[in-house]
C-alpha cells in the first residue's frame, strides 16, 4: 500500500513540475499534460482487464494509482490558477 501512495505523490509532483515548467510559456500546455497521463493511465487500466490474470490485476492497479495522481494534479492546478486570479487587482 505505501508503493501506491509513492506512485501516487510522484505522480502529482512530476506532472506539477511539467505543468508548471511547460505553463509559463503557454497557458493551455498546463491542463494538457495532467489531461494526456489521466487519459492514457485510464485506458491501460480498461485494457489491463481483458489482459486477465495477476500481471493484468498489477498493471491495472499502478495505473489506477497514475490516473488518481493525475487528477489530483489537475485539481491543484486549477484551484492555484483561481486563486491566482482572484488575488490579481
Amino acid at each position: 500500500m505505501a508503493i501506491m501512495y509513492l506512485i501516487v505523490i510522484t505522480t502529482v509532483a512530476c506532472l506539477l513540475l511539467l505543468s508548471y515548467k511547460l505553463g509559463r510559456t503557454t497557458s493551455s500546455l498546463k491542463y494538457t499534460i495532467s489531461l494526456i497521463a489521466g487519459i492514457v493511465s485510464l485506458s491501460v487500466v480498461i485494457i489491463s482487464y481483458f489482459y486477465g490474470g495477476l500481471t493484468g490485476m498489477g498493471i491495472g492497479v499502478v495505473n489506477f494509482a497514475i490516473f488518481i495522481g493525475a487528477i489530483i494534479s489537475i485539481i491543484i492546478i486549477s484551484v492555484s490558477e483561481i486563486i491566482k486570479i482572484k488575488k490579481a487587482p
